[in-house]
C-alpha cells in the first residue's frame, strides 16, 4: 500500500510539472523578436592646416593677437605688434564618415603647452552638423595673451577637437 501511495505521488508530481507547459502551448501565445544592427563608416577628423599666429613683436606691456574664424583675418592689440611677413592663419579640419549623416564636433577652448606664461583660447564661427557626401570641413581661428616682454622664440601649443555621431 504504501508503495502504491509512493508510485502515485511520483506520477501526480511527473504531470504536474508537465502539465504548465502544456498549457501555456495550448492557451499562450509566443512570437519571433526581431533584431538589427546599423553599421556606420568610421569618422576621421585631420587637421589640414594649422592654426598661425604668425609673427609678432611683444612690448613691455603685453597684448594679444587674434585670428577670426570667419575670414581668417589678424588682428594684435596692447603692446603686441603685427609683423607683415607672416600675417598668420586659422587652423582647417576635415570630418569624413557615413554620407548624410549627423554629426556632434567638440573644439576644446583652451589652447594649452606653451610656455613663458602665454595663454591661448579658440575661437569658431560654426561647426558642421551633418555630414553631406560623407564629409564636412570647418575652421578654428583663436586668441593668445602674450605677457610684457616675451622673450623672441617659436611658440606652439595644441587643442583638442572630437567628433561623433551624437
Amino acid at each position: 500500500m504504501k508503495r502504491i501511495i509512493l508510485m502515485s505521488v511520483g506520477i501526480i508530481a511527473i504531470f504536474g510539472a508537465v502539465a504548465p507547459a502544456l498549457a501555456d502551448s495550448v492557451n499562450g501565445a509566443s512570437t519571433a523578436g526581431t533584431a538589427a544592427v546599423t553599421i556606420l563608416t568610421p569618422i576621421t577628423v585631420t587637421q589640414t592646416q594649422g592654426l598661425d599666429f604668425g609673427s609678432i613683436t611683444s612690448g613691455e606691456g603685453g597684448g594679444e593677437v587674434m585670428i577670426d574664424p570667419r575670414d581668417g583675418g589678424r588682428s594684435v592689440a596692447g603692446g603686441v605688434g603685427a609683423v607683415a611677413a607672416n600675417i598668420g592663419q586659422v587652423g582647417m579640419f576635415e570630418v569624413t564618415g557615413e554620407a548624410n549623416t549627423a554629426i556632434s564636433v567638440f573644439v576644446d577652448s583652451a589652447i594649452s603647452g606653451f610656455s613663458g606664461d602665454i595663454k591661448g583660447e579658440t575661437k569658431v564661427s560654426s561647426l558642421p552638423t551633418y555630414l553631406k557626401d560623407n564629409s564636412a570641413g570647418f575652421a578654428v581661428g583663436g586668441v593668445l595673451s602674450i605677457p610684457g616682454s616675451t622673450k623672441s622664440g617659436k611658440y606652439s601649443g595644441t587643442y583638442k577637437v572630437a567628433v561623433n555621431y551624437p
